[in-house]
C-alpha cells in the first residue's frame, strides 16, 4: 500500500522496471538500483505475434494495479513493452541499447526493419521523458563499415525524437570479477569471440561477422579460433580445423577462457555497447573490433579498428597482432583493461539512474544537473569519429 502520492512504499520509492527479455545486463540494473529503490519488474516478449495483445494487456493490469500513473518507469529497449509504460507511467526513461537503434533489412536485424515493431519503437521513443542511450551514437550515426547495412543508423534516423531530450549513461562492469590472472599463461595465438547461438542459416551468423571471422581463420592457420555460445557446435561442418566452436558458458569458465586468451574479435555489422567485449577487456584480452557503433570508442587506444568490411585487412590486422612482441601484448593487455575499468565502473552506471530517477521527485535528492550536456536532441549530422 502506498504511504503517499509519490509512489513510495515503506519510505522507499518504487520505480517500474519493464523489458522484453530478462538478461545478465538488466539483472545488473535491476541489482544495483535496489539499494535505493523498491524495483517492480515486468517482461513482455513480443513473440509468439499472436500472443502480443494479451501480453500487452496483461502488461496493462500490471500498471494499473502498480498505481503507475504515481510512479516513474525506465523501460531497457524501446519497443511494444514500452508503449504502455510511455502513456500511464508518471516519467518514463528509456534506454536505448541497440537493436532499437538499428536497422539491416537484408538480414531482418534491428527494431526498424519490422514495420509494426518499428513503429511501436518509435511511438514509445517520442512519448518518453528521456533517452538514456548506452552510447550517443545510438542516437544517430553514419556508418561506412559495410555495404550490406544502410548507412544511416540510429533512433533519430527512423524517429522523430528531436523533441525528446536525451542522456548518455554507458552500461557498467565489475572489474572485481572480470579481472586477469598473473598464474595464467596466455595463448599468445589464441583470438576469443563471443557472439551467442550463431548458426549459419540464422541472422547472427552475418550480424556478429562470423563470415568474417571463419575467412580469416582460414587465411591464418597457425592461429586459434574460439567461437563462444552455439547452440548446436555441430553446425559448422566446413570451418577449418584452427577454428573450435563450443556452447555457452557460466560467467566463471568464460572469465578463464578470457584469461587464457591474447585477443578478442567483434567484428559485428551492428552493436549497441557488447557485454562480452568490455568482459573480455578487463581480463586483459587485446581488441579487434569492426567500426561500428560505440565500439571503436571502447577501445580507444587500446585495440584494433577494422575500418570496412574486408577480409584482406582484417587479415592484415590479426598478423600484425600476432607479431607483437610478450613486452607489447603484456602493453596492450593491460591498457585494455584500465580503459574499461577508469571508464565504465558499475557504480557510476547505477549512481547516475539514480540521480535521473531522483531529479524532480518531491522529497528526492540529487546532484545531477538540471540540464547536462546531452539535454539536447540528436544533431541530424553524426558526431565526430574518435578513437580511430
Amino acid at each position: 500500500m502506498d504511504r503517499d502520492g509519490n509512489g513510495s512504499t515503506h519510505g522507499r520509492s518504487v520505480i517500474l522496471y519493464c523489458y522484453p527479455r530478462r538478461s545478465t545486463f538488466i539483472e545488473r540494473d535491476v541489482s544495483g538500483l535496489a539499494a535505493s529503490f523498491e524495483v517492480r519488474t515486468n517482461e513482455l516478449r513480443a513473440d509468439p505475434a499472436y500472443l502480443l495483445p494479451l501480453r500487452l494487456f496483461q502488461q496493462f493490469i500490471w500498471l494499473i494495479r502498480n498505481r503507475s500513473w504515481t510512479r516513474d518507469c525506465i523501460c531497457h529497449f524501446s519497443g511494444y513493452h514500452a508503449v504502455l509504460p510511455t502513456l500511464l507511467c508518471r516519467r518514463t526513461f528509456i534506454i536505448l541499447a541497440g537493436s532499437d537503434c538499428a536497422s539491416i533489412p537484408s538480414i531482418g536485424y534491428g527494431a526498424h526493419a519490422r514495420r509494426l515493431l518499428g513503429r511501436a519503437t518509435g511511438l514509445a521513443a517520442s512519448g518518453a521523458t528521456r533517452l538514456l542511450p548506452v552510447h550517443e551514437r545510438l542516437m544517430r550515426r553514419h556508418q561506412t563499415y559495410s555495404d550490406a547495412v544502410p548507412s544511416e543508423q540510429g533512433l533519430a534516423a527512423f524517429a522523430r525524437v528531436d523533441h525528446v531530450p536525451w542522456t548518455v549513461v554507458p552500461y557498467g562492469f565489475d572489474a572485481s570479477f572480470w579481472c586477469p590472472d598473473s598464474t595464467v599463461d596466455r595463448d599468445p595465438g589464441l583470438f576469443v569471440c563471443v557472439p551467442g547461438p550463431v548458426a549459419p542459416e540464422n541472422r547472427l551468423h552475418a550480424l556478429k561477422g562470423i563470415d568474417l571471422v571463419l575467412k580469416i581463420a582460414e587465411r591464418i592457420p597457425q592461429a586459434r579460433f574460439l567461437v563462444v555460445g552455439l547452440a548446436d557446435t555441430a553446425a559448422y561442418k566446413s570451418a577449418s580445423p584452427n577454428v573450435e566452436f563450443i556452447g555457452r558458458l557460466p560467467p566463471e569458465q568464460l572469465r578463464d577462457l578470457y584469461r587464457s586468451s591474447s585477443f578478442h574479435l567483434q567484428l559485428s555489422l551492428s552493436e549497441g555497447m557488447p557485454n562480452a567485449l568490455c568482459e573480455a577487456m578487463l581480463c586483459g584480452c587485446i581488441p579487434l573490433v569492426s567500426a561500428v557503433s560505440s565500439m571503436p570508442d571502447i577501445v580507444r587506444g587500446a585495440g584494433r579498428i577494422l575500418e570496412r568490411k574486408d577480409v584482406d585487412q582484417a587479415v592484415r590486422i590479426c598478423i600484425e597482432l600476432l607479431a607483437m612482441t610478450a613486452e607489447q601484448r603484456a602493453i596492450r593487455s593491460h591498457g585494455s583493461r584500465e580503459r574499461i575499468r577508469a571508464e565504465f565502473p558499475m557504480n557510476r552506471r547505477i549512481s547516475t539512474l539514480t540521480c535521473l530517477l531522483n531529479e524532480g521527485t518531491p522529497g528526492g535528492r540529487s546532484s545531477w544537473p538540471a540540464r547536462s550536456t546531452q539535454d539536447r536532441p540528436p544533431s541530424r549530422t553524426p558526431p565526430p569519429s574518435t578513437g580511430r
